[in-house]
């Protein structure tokens, strides 16, 4: 498959994380199924997305792939996605969008997860997906649900950030600013929360404790409407002074949190999102009452 050149669209300036990652062989995907693939933007901020169809059985692998590569970003086995889950959930609903590596370039002793796994052939596989994002819009039509973003940057060395990109990239070829809308679910203890915190002014908490979800005392819902610069992506931010800091594994804040969100209060989690003291996360909260 040959990597196509990076080309400005509407005129507009490339991203240099975009070329940095294309420079060392990092190239966007998009799985889906062949009737939803014309919906997307296939050409997120000037480079053409390769492709891969579930109708397609050429490209079978790859989705295999993708399932064993999204597990070891987990680092539990446990947590492979199930088959039924990728095809109903994501590929007919929706699509998966990451970045992939050429085989040929990934470390042999990395391609040893992928033939020791009975369910791909890795001398089918020219590329290897090693990040991924889904989202996929809810019922009304207003708002998208993102879930499973996961990147195997740091065990591939990659450029730093890879999460972070693979998020922007998603959320360019799910045309995400058209919605009103952006939904999420995280931990408080998840690094991943400082990816999802930089794609708006503002990383609302709607859920503090999510009670169906088996870490419901340290996962929350959030959501944002999705306002960011692609170009300054990257940038560090200023931290804003918070109402309070929440410690992570805090449940006495977090029902407060929910009883003042009852009560007519909005909570945020601010800039620079998490920090780490005497070895326990903290989270910078901003408290408004809206009504």
């Amino acid at each position: 498959m040959n990597v196509p050149e990076i080309k400005s669209v509407r005129g507009e300036a490339v991203p240099a994380w975009i070329e940095t990652l294309r420079a060392a062989g990092y190239v966007p995907y998009i799985a889906t199924s062949e009737s939803l693939l014309p919906t997307f933007n296939t050409a997120p901020f000037g480079q053409k997305a390769q492709g891969f169809l579930m109708e397609n059985p050429d490209h079978g692998a790859f989705h295999e792939a993708y399932l064993l590569s999204n597990s070891l970003s987990f680092k539990s086995p446990d947590l492979k996605m199930p088959h039924w889950v990728l095809i109903d959930c994501a590929l007919m609903q929706t699509a998966v969008v990451g970045f992939m590596k050429a085989r040929a370039d990934l470390p042999d002793s990395f391609l040893d997860h992928y033939r020791r796994d009975p369910s791909i052939d890795l001398d089918r596989l020219d590329y290897i997906p090693v990040s991924g994002q889904i989202a996929s819009p809810t019922a009304g039509g207003k708002n998208l649900s993102g879930f499973s973003l996961f990147s195997l940057g740091s065990t591939l060395g990659a450029p730093k950030r890879l999460g972070l990109y693979t998020k922007a990239l998603a959320l360019e070829v799910y045309r995400a600013a058209g919605y009103e809308w952006l939904y999420g679910i995280t931990q408080y203890d998840n690094p991943a929360i400082k990816i999802h915190g930089r794609f708006s002014p503002r990383m609302e908490i709607v859920q503090p404790i999510v009670s169906l979800h088996p870490k419901k005392d340290m996962t929350l819902i959030y959501r944002m409407a999705v306002d960011y610069d692609p170009m300054r992506i990257d940038e560090p931010l200023e931290a804003i002074e918070p109402s309070f800091w929440l410690q992570a594994n805090d449940i006495a804040g977090k029902n407060r949190m929910q009883r003042g969100i009852a009560d007519g209060k909005r909570y945020s989690i601010a800039p620079p999102f998490a920090v780490t003291r005497n070895g326990e996360i903290h989270l910078p909260i901003i408290e408004e009452k809206i009504k």
